[in-house]
């Protein structure tokens, strides 16, 4: 490496935003020949009817102007095959969608795809390295490295600064995530108000409507309705399964 690992976290640590964070990260990598740059982070990254969820933080340096407004505001998230590989790889990968470049992201390409897929080859960003970082609450970020204009052998020369690419991502989102805040922690991709997500976690530890009622000091009929808005918000079936659905977006978690 160019770079002293130990030095650049202390760096990272201190930095005062992660917009500096992201510059010191992108140094080392440039020396590699990447010139473009993207970390996301997804508190919940696929719905729970298979749908890539957009992230809630989006940083990048060195790309068009309208990058984040497409991804995030047009959708062009849940229609990008990188972002369909982040999701199912654990390891970090090369990825090029020039005509015979890499095969791995070529298997998954869809013609719903097409718009991402002509974006990135018409703004010269068809290839590069993603780290993607499933985390052990259930979050997935990820870290993307661009090269514009790639050589012919770019998948090659990638391959030998790919652990190095791997170490950076997960330092950078080391030093970050520590600093995320609750709405950035939160799944946006549904919207639970306090006291709908109260009811369910008193729901979940299998208290009824009457017995929730007590506890908050509304009527039964207040609760059931704060219920029943959860249960549609979550287009679930059932109580159970809005129960189920709130858990596996994590609005269970913390305390009633």
């Amino acid at each position: 490496m160019t770079y002293e690992v130990v030095g650049l976290a202390d760096k990272l640590e201190q930095a005062s935003s992660i917009d500096e964070r992201l510059d010191l990260i992108c140094e080392p990598l440039r020396d590699f020949g990447f010139n473009s740059f993207v970390y996301d982070y997804s508190p919940v990254p696929i719905s729970h009817d298979g749908r890539i969820i957009p992230p809630t933080l989006m940083k990048c340096k060195n790309v068009p102007g309208d990058f984040k407004s497409v991804w995030l505001s047009q959708g062009y998230t849940r229609i990008d095959p990188v972002q369909v590989l982040a999701t199912q790889s654990l390891a970090p990968f090369i990825w090029s969608l020039h005509d015979g470049g890499n095969a791995t992201i070529r298997t998954i390409l869809q013609p719903d795809h097409a718009p991402v897929v002509g974006y990135l080859l018409d703004n010269r960003m068809a290839c590069g390295i993603t780290v993607p970082m499933h985390l052990p609450d259930g979050t997935l970020a990820s870290f993307t490295a661009i090269r514009d204009d790639p050589e012919r052998d770019f998948e090659a020369g990638a391959n030998r600064c790919l652990s190095e690419a791997a170490l950076l991502g997960c330092l950078f989102n080391k030093a970050i995530y520590p600093t995320l805040d609750d709405r950035t922690k939160t799944c946006q991709h549904i919207q639970l108000t306090k006291r709908e997500r109260e009811c369910l976690q008193w729901c979940a530890r299998g208290l009824t409507a009457k017995e929730i009622a007590h506890r908050l000091g509304r009527s039964i009929g207040t609760v059931t309705l704060h219920i029943n808005n959860a249960t549609r918000k979550l287009g679930a079936r059932s109580r159970t399964q809005a129960v189920a659905r709130a858990a596996y977006y994590r609005f269970l978690d913390g305390a009633c």
